[in-house]
């Protein structure tokens, strides 16, 4: 039986990683000192990944010689608005709703781990009239290494008081996949063809909230 449901946040509580991924592009081409196309591929290294390492990519990526430090002022600069002025309501999936009730009406713990900032998913969470939900949240940020280093989810095992082979992971980035799997929980991909996200490591794969309410249901009676 299910004792955990841990979410990733971005494009998988809100459809947000799209939006990103685009004005990520537009970031880069704003910085690059070079005149080659960067394929999809590329583009979609930044999915998933910590604000600190997200720095690291758009230089890589760029050739820029602006340091890190400026970079990701650069960055901040760039999404704030986008941020402050985003309507989370309309991009929220609206049928996670039916996950929580499931997990509350079988006592399972619920939980977020995010590479976002703790005050962003806060602020999220909130929006979505949410947060009240969950009995942990957790932010890549806390960390030194952000997905898909495994301790965000180690740590989130830790706290919630559950084994991993209980738990389950709702992810849909390549490193979010990856982080979990190394924390030894099964992994269920929110399915993203938009993007070139490679998602064939997860255990399952949902097309949205009531596919994954299905294999979660499943999962909890075994």
């Amino acid at each position: 039986m299910l004792q955990a449901i841990i979410f990733d946040m971005d494009s998988v509580i809100v459809d947000t990683e799209f939006l990103e991924y685009d004005l990520q592009a537009q970031l880069i081409e704003s910085i690059k000192e070079h005149n080659r196309t960067l394929t999809p591929l590329e583009l979609a290294e930044v999915v998933g990944k910590g604000l600190s390492e997200i720095s690291e990519i758009l230089k890589k990526l760029s050739d820029s010689s602006l340091s890190l430090e400026e970079i990701k002022q650069r960055y901040f600069d760039f999404f704030k608005p986008l941020f402050n002025s985003v309507d989370y309501r309309s991009i929220f999936r609206a049928d996670i709703l039916k996950i929580i009730e499931f997990a509350k009406q079988h006592h399972i713990e619920l939980a977020v781990a995010s590479s976002s900032l703790l005050e962003h998913i806060q602020n999220i969470l909130t929006e979505c009239d949410i947060i009240q939900h969950f009995d942990f949240i957790v932010s890549g940020e806390q960390f030194k290494r952000s997905k898909p280093d495994p301790t965000i989810y180690r740590y989130t095992l830790e706290k919630l008081g559950v084994e991993a082979q209980s738990a389950v992971a709702i992810e849909d980035s390549f490193f979010g996949i990856q982080a979990a799997q190394a924390a030894s929980i099964p992994v269920m991909a929110y399915e993203e063809k938009r993007m070139h996200i490679d998602q064939s490591h997860a255990k399952y794969c949902g097309k949205n909230m009531l596919e994954i309410l299905a294999i979660i249901k499943q999962l909890h009676a075994h």
